[in-house]
């Protein structure tokens, strides 16, 4: 049986010879550890920066699924620059925590240098318009599960969880901190080995983790809604604190 190791190079022997072609690096589970069944390889293929084309796709190679991103280094850089904006770091940690497979002209070392410079960016303060919007948002996504509650719908326990999800990435959007994929949020909250692994700075909040890891356990609808009340006010009162009534926001017309 191949290992993964073998698998990558079995894939690469094609892409290889192409002029074109001056790189290649492999990442993911398979190279920071504790790959499950489920783990794919992720490959990333650089392109020399005179192409105009780039390609993504699939293929089984023995038992392993290659995930393979052909690009040429400007495309990684416009990676770098919208995972920022995202509040994302998920390209810098690749390129950060990848094994280089070949570097024909040294871009990819380059490309690794420039994702540590990103991922030590630090993002601009949000404004105190967009913070009141988010807590607004908040709070009306709160009132509708309450009238979810109230109403006895069937669909209080979607709400709910969609609700929570809302409520963790706004929280994190309040504390301008990076969003989490939400796969993987209550291995952040939990897992220090996650951290470790994709490179995350600890939740600054270790009360609000706590009862967001207990809201994800609960099964009754009571329990659900009085939890999720508190970790609503919670992140409010962290937050500056919010009065629906008399609220307003005003900002300039573009």
């Amino acid at each position: 049986m191949k290992s993964w190791e073998d698998a990558v190079n079995e894939f690469l022997v094609n892409w290889k010879s192409r002029d074109e072609v001056i790189g290649a690096m492999v990442c993911g589970s398979y190279v920071t550890g504790l790959p499950t069944d489920r783990s794919d390889i992720d490959l990333h293929i650089i392109l020399s920066d005179e192409v105009n084309w780039r390609e993504r796709g699939n293929r089984y190679v023995d038992r392993f699924l290659i995930e393979y991103f052909v690009n040429p280094p400007r495309q990684i850089r416009r990676y770098f620059a919208k995972d920022f904006d995202d509040h994302s770091t998920m390209s810098m940690v690749q390129f950060i925590t990848g094994r280089v497979v070949f570097d024909k002209q040294g871009i990819i070392n380059q490309l690794k240098k420039e994702a540590f410079d990103w991922k030590a960016k630090k993002y601009d303060d949000l404004e105190s318009s967009l913070k009141e919007l988010k807590k607004y948002g908040l709070w009306d996504a709160f009132d509708n599960l309450l009238d979810c509650y109230d109403n006895q719908r069937m669909d209080f326990d979607f709400v709910y969880h969609e609700s929570l999800l809302g409520l963790f990435q706004g929280y994190c959007t309040l504390l301008n901190i990076e969003q989490i994929p939400f796969y993987q949020i209550t291995r952040y909250l939990s897992d220090p080995f996650y951290l470790s692994k994709y490179m995350k700075a600890l939740f600054p909040d270790k009360e609000f983790s706590k009862m967001f890891l207990m809201a994800i356990e609960a099964s009754e609808r009571d329990i659900k809604l009085q939890i999720y009340g508190r970790l609503f006010n919670h992140v409010i009162q962290k937050s500056g604190g919010f009065n629906n009534d008399g609220w307003n926001v005003r900002t300039p017309v573009k």
